[in-house]
């Protein structure tokens, strides 16, 4: 906010200048300080607009990050599936019955809609990582959910198999924790990358 202050703020004193400056000189020097400082002006606004499209940019895409958790969130079908699964990964014996199995669709579905995001390079791990790290890994990475659905159907789930590689690869970078790494849903990520 205050950057975009500053920059009206002598935006608006470059026009005046040049119109005052203007009356001063003769019409040769009065001409080329006011063309001078309108191409100034015109680089200030443009400096000015650049900010605020992204300042737009990353309120837009907070308000859509926010927006898709709150899809989530509102399931509690789909808050009992993550549950099941760290209750697994915690070393509780398997909860799940097969009246889940839909439920399970319906998360592996919106964890394949949020890997598109991520893989068309929409949201990126920076932004998304602290929200959706644990709903993601939780899920993938549990060797029920792995057996049932994700591994029987793997070409239907091929966005969250793309996802899962590059996300590993930024945890592994940043020194951050891979929930459920003792079951990964990807034994060798070397191997799956140089497909």
């Amino acid at each position: 906010m205050k950057k975009n202050i500053t920059l009206t703020v002598l935006s608006t004193a470059l026009l005046v200048l040049a119109l005052v400056s203007t009356l001063f000189l003769n019409d040769v020097w009065g001409d080329r300080v006011a063309q001078v400082i309108t191409l100034c002006t015109a680089v200030i606004g443009s400096i000015a607009l650049f900010f605020q499209f992204k300042r737009d940019k990353d309120i837009n895409e907070s308000n859509f990050v926010l927006s898709f958790w709150q899809s989530f969130s509102n399931k509690i079908e789909l808050q009992k599936i993550m549950l099941k699964c760290d209750d697994m990964r915690l070393g509780k014996e398997s909860s799940f019955t097969e009246e889940d199995y839909f439920w399970i669709v319906t998360y592996a579905q919106w964890l394949e809609t949020l890997s598109s995001l991520i893989n068309r390079k929409i949201l990126s791990f920076n932004t998304i990582n602290d929200m959706y790290n644990y709903i993601f890994f939780v899920f993938v990475n549990n060797p029920y959910v792995q057996k049932i659905e994700l591994e029987p159907n793997k070409e239907y789930y091929q966005g969250i198999y793309s996802a899962y590689v590059e996300w590993v690869e930024y945890l592994k970078k940043n020194n951050k924790e891979i929930l459920g790494q003792n079951t990964p849903l990807i034994r060798d990520i070397h191997s799956t990358k140089r497909k």
